[in-house]
């Protein structure tokens, strides 16, 4: 696209990693990386780091872009795309830094190299942020295709205190819940989405048999409630109506039909929301209605959360 600017974009939650992003733009200008004429091709680049105030919807691209450009980061409706319409209303190619990490290797080793790894649909690796319930928590990158029974029990040692795997959450806070009887399956973009979760940026949250998955799904609910930038109603409004419901179920005042209503908002949620964060929203609450819908029925029936967790109002 000829493009001669570059910016990367990083919350200011992360000093360290600004630092060193600065550092690395300072030695590329003085070995003639970055600037103007590089190595005497004509060619001019250069990037600068834009720090974001923490949104979590500036992890969508249009929010993001918008935010670059020093106005509120909200979402733009597309069309026009950010590859014909971006940053300054300029052609732009954005992508997650993960992405850019990829290209050196590709370049150098070439596309078969890299195509050898990992799956037929999904190729590569992917780095994941391995919390929660597990003994070995931190960064990791494992081949596309690596079942999620390997990454709990042989890189993250397994759960705590010997209790029981319950699921593991992927995506981030707009992911789904995965239950036990999934384990096998492959880390890969078709396989989580065909089970109601999403790949995302690589959160990966391991949840034991003493987690409330209403009080969980809850919990994600009310993160994205607070972050909606509030621009589309199905989102400002949707998600909030879902977030009373599943605090009433919480507390002992959930009744019959409330879990019909939850998955109708959330379907009309997903198809109606302007971006990616509205559509995605309602993952946690649809997954652990699909897989443990049994807990569900109890908190509104039985007034009786087995684990524990929730506090029932008198």
């Amino acid at each position: 696209i000829g493009a001669e600017q570059g910016y990367v974009y990083v919350r200011a939650e992360y000093p360290l990693a600004i630092e060193r992003l600065d550092l690395a733009l300072q030695k590329a200008r003085e070995n003639g990386l970055l600037g103007r004429d590089i190595f005497g091709s004509g060619f001019n680049f250069d990037i600068e780091i834009r720090i974001g105030a923490g949104a979590f919807v500036c992890g969508e691209e249009t929010a993001l872009l918008t935010s670059i450009e020093g106005k509120r980061g909200e979402p733009r409706p597309r069309p026009p795309f950010p590859a014909n319409e971006g940053v300054w209303g300029k052609p732009t190619v954005l992508n997650n830094v993960e992405t850019w990490a990829n290209i050196p290797e590709i370049i150098r080793k070439g596309a078969e190299a890299y195509s050898s790894v990992g799956t037929e649909k999904s190729k590569g690796t992917k780095v994941f942020a391995l919390a929660g319930r597990i003994n070995n928590t931190g960064i990791i990158e494992v081949p596309m295709g690596t079942t999620l029974r390997e990454i709990v029990y042989e890189i993250g040692g397994g759960i705590p205190r010997k209790k029981a795997f319950k699921a593991v959450q992927t995506g981030g806070p707009s992911g789904g819940c995965i239950p036990a009887e999934h384990l096998d399956t492959p880390v890969d973009y078709d396989s989580l989405g065909a089970l109601g979760a999403i790949m995302g940026s690589g959160g990966m949250i391991v949840l034991d048999e003493d987690t409330c998955m209403v009080d969980i799904a809850k919990f994600f609910l009310d993160f994205v409630v607070d972050e909606s930038c509030g621009k589309c109603s199905p989102c400002r409004i949707g998600t909030k109506r879902m977030y009373e419901i599943l605090d009433n179920i919480s507390k002992g005042k959930g009744k019959e039909g409330d879990i019909e209503l939850l998955e109708e908002l959330a379907t009309t949620i997903k198809a109606t929301a302007l971006c990616g964060l509205g559509q995605t929203a309602p993952n946690p609450v649809l997954s652990t209605i699909r897989y443990f819908r049994h807990e569900y029925e109890e908190h509104i029936r039985d007034k009786k959360c087995t684990c524990n967790v929730c506090e029932f109002e008198e």
